[in-house]
């Protein structure tokens, strides 16, 4: 994006930690629908930018740890980050986004990539939602992104000019 660079090393790494906490975290089961997509918001979110710093692999090794912890088909969340991951590295060379809802534009996008991927993968599995309330989770992403945004904006710093 413009001249950042991280405030310390292992940022991404902590911020992919706790997100991933996150979205094992136990909700009452009201609020299970509206979690939002933690670990897809941290990546579109490194991805718009240092996409130079994320690579493909964390992605995978992101969604692979994601799929043993939540239970689910071995590959289904890693498939879904990884089309995340390019999608806002792809849209962001782009769009170049700027403003808020340029930003809101990448996340709804990308993360309704990642829930139909993962809806194909539950419908192969006959293991389909029964309602619209799984769309839920992205009205609660588009919802959650400014504040996220704002925390994870802390974790830069602008370079130096020489």
């Amino acid at each position: 994006m413009e001249n950042l660079t991280l405030r310390f090393t292992g940022a991404i790494l902590l911020t992919y930690f706790i997100a991933i906490v996150l979205s094992i975290s136990h909700l009452p089961t009201a609020l299970q629908a509206w979690r939002p997509e933690w670990v897809a918001l941290v990546m579109i979110h490194w991805a718009i930018f240092f996409p130079k710093k994320t690579r493909y692999w964390h992605a995978m090794v992101v969604g692979l740890f994601l799929d043993s912890l939540l239970g689910s088909v071995l590959g289904q969340h890693a498939l879904g980050l990884l089309i995340v991951q390019f999608s806002a590295i792809r849209l962001t060379e782009r769009i170049l986004p700027k403003t808020l809802l340029q930003h809101l534009f990448i996340v709804a996008l990308t993360v309704s990539y990642y829930l139909l991927i993962n809806l194909w993968v539950r419908s192969l599995t006959q293991d389909n939602p029964t309602d619209w309330s799984y769309w839920f989770t992205l009205l609660s992403s588009l919802i959650i992104w400014p504040i996220l945004h704002a925390l994870m904006k802390n974790l830069q710093v602008k370079r130096r000019e020489l």
